[in-house]
C-alpha cells in the first residue's frame, strides 16, 4: 500500500468526510463498473448507482474493520462492493412484496449463514493469497472483479486456454486446502 493510500484509510478511519470525498473521487469509476457488470441484467441505472452509493456508506461505516496488511485500500472497496452488489442482485431478483413478518423471519434465519459465509470467504482469500502471483492476479480480475477470461489473457500477455488453466487449478488448489483445513478444523 502507497503512503498516501495509507493515509487516507487512516483519515477514513478517523471519520474525515475529506478522505470519504477523496475516496469516492479515486475509487467510484472502478465500484461501478463492477456493480454494473453484477447487476445488468437485473438492475437499472439507479439500483446501479444507489449500490454504489451504499458501498461507499459502508466504507463509511465499517472502515474499522478495514486492515492494510490483507489487502489493499481499493481491494478491500471492490469487495465491499461485491457483496453490497450480490445482496442488491438477490433483492432485486425477488421483487415480490414479503409480509414485515415474514422479513424479519428471513433476516434473522441468515444471520448465521451470513456469519458462515464470511468465515469461508476469509478463508479462501487466506488460500488465494498463497498462490503465485500471476494466479492471484487472475483469480481477483476473474472472481472479484468478473472480468473475462479473453480480457485477462489481453492484460497478462496469455492465451485464454492458459488462463483456464491457471483458473482451474487454482480452483483445484483452494478446493484441496479448504478441505484440509476443515477436516484439521483450523476454522469453523
Amino acid at each position: 500500500m502507497d503512503v498516501s493510500e495509507e493515509r487516507l484509510a487512516q483519515r477514513l478511519q478517523n471519520k474525515d468526510p475529506v478522505a470519504l470525498e477523496m475516496l469516492m473521487e479515486a475509487y467510484t469509476s472502478s465500484i461501478y463498473q463492477l456493480v454494473r457488470r453484477i447487476l445488468h441484467i437485473c438492475g437499472r441505472k439507479e439500483d446501479i448507482e444507489e449500490c454504489v452509493s451504499d458501498v461507499f456508506v459502508a466504507a463509511w461505516h465499517r472502515a474499522d474493520e478495514y486492515d492494510a496488511g490483507r489487502a489493499s485500500l481499493r481491494t478491500w472497496l471492490l469487495i465491499l462492493a461485491k457483496y453490497k452488489a450480490l445482496d442488491y442482485r438477490r433483492k432485486l431478483a425477488g421483487r415480490a412484496e414479503t409480509s414485515e413478518v415474514g422479513a424479519d423471519l428471513k433476516d434473522r434465519g441468515n444471520t448465521e449463514y451470513e456469519a458462515m459465509l464470511k468465515v469461508e470467504a476469509e478463508e479462501i482469500l487466506r488460500i488465494v493469497d498463497t498462490l503465485s502471483s500471476v494466479d492471484r492476479s487472475i483469480f481477483y480480475k476473474k472472481y472479484v472483479l468478473y472480468e473475462s477470461s479473453e480480457s485477462i489473457a489481453r492484460a497478462l500477455g496469455l492465451t485464454s486456454k492458459a488462463v483456464e488453466n491457471r483458473l482451474r487449478r487454482a480452483r483445484m488448489a483452494v478446493k484441496r486446502r479448504l478441505h484440509t483445513n476443515l477436516r484439521e478444523g483450523l476454522y469453523e
